[in-house]
């Protein structure tokens, strides 16, 4: 393959525009949870019998997901979808 000397960018190419944008149309669904947390400690985590706070550090219990969140749209802090950006300009040249 060789550089074609011939191509150039279209016209309406604009370098600033991101691939993807925030969806502004977006809502939050009403079954969304935002007080919920979508992963929580394991209740029946248990911490090992040879941890060793001094070496392994503090013991957590791992997370799992929150039962409270199964079944609906989400839980947690809800953010807006990024959607593609109608204005970015893929460029392709064979």
């Amino acid at each position: 393959m060789i550089d074609d000397a011939d191509a150039k960018k279209p016209e309406d190419w604009d370098e600033s525009q991101l691939k993807e944008i925030l969806d502004e149309d977006a809502t939050k669904p009403e079954d969304w949870l935002e007080e919920e947390e979508p992963l929580i400690p394991d209740i029946n985590a248990e911490k090992p019998q040879d941890w060793d706070d001094e070496m392994d550090g503090e013991w957590e219990p791992r997370k799992v997901a929150n039962p409270n969140c199964e079944g609906r749209s989400g839980c947690g802090k809800w953010t807006r979808p990024m959607k593609a950006n109608p204005l970015y300009k893929v460029f392709f040249c064979f």
